[in-house]
């Protein structure tokens, strides 16, 4: 049920979330946590204390009958495969259990879900009558500015005298052509039998905190991509320098990915194959790699939609922002299609049917919006021995990446990207072409005076077959100049030397036989050399690779030069066109490729000579190209209307479900609960930023989405954001990517890192009671530190089908730099589940953990470091005290034992005093009771330990009932500028009870009260 918003009046006290920290109590910091808050979700039994026993009996009969199934039943059933056969596993793979977390807890007929539903629908019947219409709407216009910054350089090389000698620029012609003719006959026809030059030495190993709220949580990935269409799905290209540098094979880590949806989590011992072709054939991995031959062959790839965003630049189309890197040429093993389809009757079903044209159909196994992937190809075309079409189950001489298709995938050398399946489970034969949507609605050119897909002549365009994009077309891409590139105009009055480098590739193996540059406008051209790998010629004359282009000239020439455009011809003579032909879908886009250069003035007087490349892919806005009028005039059309109603950074931060979900895109706040029952991408990518304060959801919105989706959006706007949550988000973004670049660059022997997950080994448990244990990991790389300083937390993940989930703990161990020996030990009260709730996710997950088996650590989190003598760090600002009112609550308990310790154990050094508060139910619920009591003991004179409970035995001697103000004034330091007061403990108790108490008392949340 969608909470109303709060009083206007809160407007005026809205804090400057600039200038505040970033531990307040109850908001969501940096880290994604909740400060001074314990975990909600894992302690079930507060919620169901008062309901009687019939109710509980009950549910005991269906869990008897295998209807309610907690966490601890699916980690019972599944066997994680990869510690067995890891060899063909990729490197880095995750175990995921496959099931949802909210399932598990909010999906079942849980008794605590059914008194949540039934009071729900109590408040909703009491607040029905109450429910008031927004204000008006508000006019605002903003005109979008436009810059036409296209360069107006005109320059025209005189023309040389005619010698009877040639020339200089002739000589380097000639030895030029000579040098490529020698390449070319040295080129070595590919056996099938080689192996790829790139080096396996790097695989991912680390999960980006990006991906964690996504179904792709469980895959590493690396930052060397760029990603263009937000979190998820990935779809993302690499830097065209480096991947250009990175050689004629590209390594798995940099190749370009395309994704329609979440990637599927496959096992190699258990996927199957399903073939069709007048017989009936399932193979297991093993099967295919066993009963047929496998070659091993380097393949470019290219995605149909590469150079998209030239092509949004002028209209939008119905892709997102593709640059010109969206390739990539690996090595590719497998065996062959024709001869698995021979094996289910092709041959016979091609005579059969002969005269009629065949089709091969595939499906893959990814769960899409629109059903899963198919698309076809024809038959003749697989079953010629000479297209090589393939079976993948290796790229580069390793088992396949998880984003390109492991455990197994189709490679159709010569073809688009959007033909190759990847995660391939089925094959089949037909009189006709696939009728799927995904074959129909993508991968299609439809002409131009097409601009929707709801005509009647649209869908005509569409379903016929000469739109359909098939083989791979001509083009080429300049690499250097690279975007951005200055040199430095000094040494081109020098008249030094530059070699301008690019690729080209062409479909179908046609040999790409000549690439040029022109630097004036296509009025004279320069002859390139071409380089192909080693093994890229098949057959005598297929060309199934890339090729890399070069030509020298003189800096005087890039100068002078109005522009530097390349084209590349094929066997047939054709080339590539002078200028982009607009498509709705944004496909196969192969202009000539141009780059602008301009000269530019910076700092000491220095002058450059500066290039553009036309764009730079996804959001950048650094290429030459600039939003046509068409696009700025609808970008202004959508600005001009924005209600007046404005929202504070704590007001969105509470519509963060998927009943009620806010989110912020450009400054303005939408409710997108109702867009979640038909959102194309399903609810994962709209949940990954519900009720998050940030300018992500924005850059993601924009990447990906059409007019369309604009559209929708303006139905659902509520207002703006106040100018000081406007703040705190371009704050926020600059402070996280400086946080995100510093990380990258941390020392190598700390294991934790503040925005990947890595991986961390259990090794053994020791119970401490009936329901907490202690438990210890080992880092994968035991010569590394944990990295965990005083006060600050890991945190812990598991993968689950839709998402990684993770909970803050804090070691008791290490504590102090001695202690690091590249283990880490937590103490963990298990929440078991009964009839009536499911018990805690991860604590019951941990509890199942057998020898060896790993989770996931990120850290350290929280901005609250304890830096001995009464000193802390909270976000980088120092501040010294004398006394320490720690408020616990309990698992809240660990992060404070941790500052305990500190003091305690410091020698007598540290003269701190300490006063703590420790809540809990019963007695068996004190977490390090045994520990805090022999502190107790042995620094009488320094702490303070008071422990409370709300259902004490009647042997209890403490305090009973629950935290309130005459408990902490009896118990806690008096609010003064020499006393600061830490607090961690279940929502309600610290929201509710613990806050409002000590700031009645004196206490300040900006100087002296602070959430871990």
């Amino acid at each position: 049920m969608a909470s109303k918003p709060s009083d206007a009046t809160s407007l005026f006290t809205e804090p400057d979330w600039t200038k505040t920290h970033s531990h307040r109590v109850g908001l969501r910091s940096r880290d994604d946590r909740f400060p001074g808050l314990t975990h909600s979700g894992d302690d079930w039994r507060f919620a169901l204390e008062e309901e009687a026993e019939e109710k509980i009996r009950e549910l005991q009969e269906k869990v008897e009958k295998g209807e309610l199934l907690t966490v601890r039943d699916f980690l019972a059933k599944q066997e994680d495969f990869h510690l067995r056969r890891p060899e063909v596993h990729p490197g880095g793979w995750r175990y995921v259990l496959h099931t949802r977390e909210g399932f598990i807890k909010t999906g079942q007929a849980w008794l605590v879900n059914q008194r949540k539903k039934e009071k729900e629908e109590k408040e909703r019947k009491q607040e029905g009558d109450n429910d008031g219409d927004g204000g008006e709407k508000q006019q605002d216009q903003n005109q979008y500015q436009s810059q036409d910054q296209e360069p107006q350089l005109q320059a025209k090389e005189e023309e040389e005298e005619e010698k009877t000698e040639p020339s200089a620029t002739e000589k380097a012609l000639l030895h030029l052509l000579r040098s490529e003719e020698a390449h070319m006959r040295s080129l070595k026809p590919s056996d099938g039998k080689a192996r790829s030059p790139v080096k396996g030495d790097f695989v991912p190993s680390e999960i980006d905190e990006i991906d964690q709220t996504t179904p792709d949580n469980w895959i590493p990935r690396t930052d060397h991509l760029i990603r263009i269409t937000g979190k998820h799905p990935l779809n993302a290209e690499a830097d065209l320098t480096e991947l250009f540098e990175a050689g004629f094979v590209t390594p798995n880590w940099l190749h370009y990915v395309r994704s329609h949806g979440a990637v599927p989590h496959l096992l190699w011992e258990n996927h199957k194959l399903e073939v069709s072709a007048g017989k009936n054939v399932t193979f297991f991995m093993d099967d295919l790699k066993d009963q047929f031959e496998s070659i091993n062959i380097p393949v470019f790839a290219a995605c149909d939609g590469n150079r998209r965003k030239e092509l949004n630049m002028l209209k939008r189309s119905k892709g997102f922002n593709w640059g010109p890197g969206a390739v990539g040429c690996a090595y590719w093993k497998g065996v062959r299609l024709r001869e698995v389809l021979k094996r289910a009757g092709a041959k016979e079903l091609m005579k059969e049917y002969d005269g009629l044209r065949l089709w091969v159909n595939f499906q893959g196994a990814d769960y899409l919006s629109e059903g899963k992937y198919e698309t076809s190809i024809p038959l003749e075309y697989v079953m010629n021995k000479r297209n090589d079409v393939l079976l993948a189950y290796e790229m580069n001489d390793t088992p396949l990446p998880p984003d390109h298709g492991y455990p197994l995938r189709l490679v159709v050398p010569g073809y688009v990207g959007g033909r190759w399946v990847k995660w391939l489970e089925k094959v089949w034969v037909t009189d006709r072409e696939n009728d799927s949507y995904y074959h129909i609605w993508d991968n299609r050119v439809v002409p131009e005076f097409v601009t929707d897909k709801d005509s009647e002549l649209a869908k005509t365009m569409y379903r016929n077959p000469s739109t359909a994009c098939m083989e791979q077309q001509l083009n080429s891409v300049i690499v250097r100049p690279a975007q951005g590139e200055k040199i430095d105009i000094q040494d081109v009055q020098n008249g030094k030397q530059y070699q301008l480098q690019g690729f080209a590739y062409n479909g179908g193996g046609n040999e790409v036989q000549k690439v040029e540059v022109s630097l004036n406008g296509g009025s004279s051209w320069l002859y390139c050399a071409r380089r192909y790998p080693d093994y890229s010629l098949r057959y005598g004359k297929k060309f199934w690779t890339w090729l890399h282009w070069h030509v020298d000239v003189n800096l005087t020439q890039l100068l002078r030069a109005e522009s530097i455009r390349v084209r590349c011809w094929d066997v047939n003579k054709n080339t590539q066109p002078e200028n982009p032909t607009w498509n709705l879908e944004g496909m196969m886009n192969n202009c000539q490729y141009t780059v602008k250069p301009e000269i530019t003035e910076e700092k000491f007087d220095k002058t450059y000579l500066t290039f553009r490349h036309p764009c730079e892919p996804g959001t950048g806005e650094g290429g030459w190209m600039k939003p046509s009028p068409q696009i700025q005039a609808e970008e202004s059309q959508r600005q001009a209307s924005r209600p007046g109603q404005q929202f504070s950074r704590n007001e969105i931060e509470k519509h963060s479900t998927e009943d009620d979900c806010w989110i912020v895109i450009n400054g303005n706040v939408y409710d997108a609960t109702s867009v979640m029952s038909w959102h194309p991408g399903g609810k994962a990518p709209i949940m990954a930023h519900a009720g998050r304060v940030h300018e992500d959801t924005t850059g993601e919105f924009e990447s990906i989405h059409d007019d369309f989706a604009h559209t929708k959006l303006q139905e659902c706007i509520l207002g703006t954001v106040t100018k000081k949550t406007q703040d705190f988000m371009k704050q926020e973004a600059k402070i996280k990517a400086e946080k995100r670049a510093k990380s990258g660059g941390q020392k190598s022997d700390i294991a934790l890192k503040r925005h990947k997950w890595t991986q961390a080994r259990f090794t053994h448990k020791k119970p401490l009671s009936q329901d907490t244990k202690r438990y210890t990991f080992e880092l994968i790389s035991k010569n590394k530190k944990l990295g965990l300083k005083t006060g600050q937390h890991i945190q812990i993940g598991f993968h689950f089908n839709d998402q990684l989930v993770f909970r803050s703990y804090t070691p008791v161990r290490p504590v102090f730099d001695e202690e690091e020996d590249g283990t880490f030990d937590l103490v963990v009260k298990t929440y078991y589940p009964d009839p009536g709730q499911p018990g805690g996710t991860m604590s019951n997950i941990l509890d199942c953990l057998t020898k060896g088996e790993e989770v996931e650590i990120k850290g350290p989190a929280g901005e609250i470091v304890y830096e001995g003598n009464g000193t802390f760090k909270i976000d980088e600002k120092k501040m010294a005290f004398e006394r320490i009112t720690l408020v616990l609550g309990g698992s809240g308990v660990t992060p404070g034992y941790q500052v305990i310790v500190r003091i305690l154990r410091s020698g007598g050094k540290d003269k701190t005093q300490i006063r703590v508060i420790d809540s809990n139910k019963t007695e068996d619920d004190i977490l390090m009771r045994n520990e805090l009591n022999d502190l107790a003991d042995k620094y009488p004179g320094q702490i303070q330990i008071t422990h409370i409970l709300s259902h004490p035995s009647d042997s209890w001697e403490g305090e009973k009932g629950l935290v309130n103000e005459d408990i902490i004034h009896n118990y806690g330091f008096a609010p003064d500028e020499r006393s600061v007061a830490l607090l961690c403990g279940p929502p309600a108790m610290i929201q509710k009870a613990v806050l409002p108490a000590l700031v009645d008392w004196g206490y300040d949340e900006d100087k002296n009260l602070f959430g871990f």
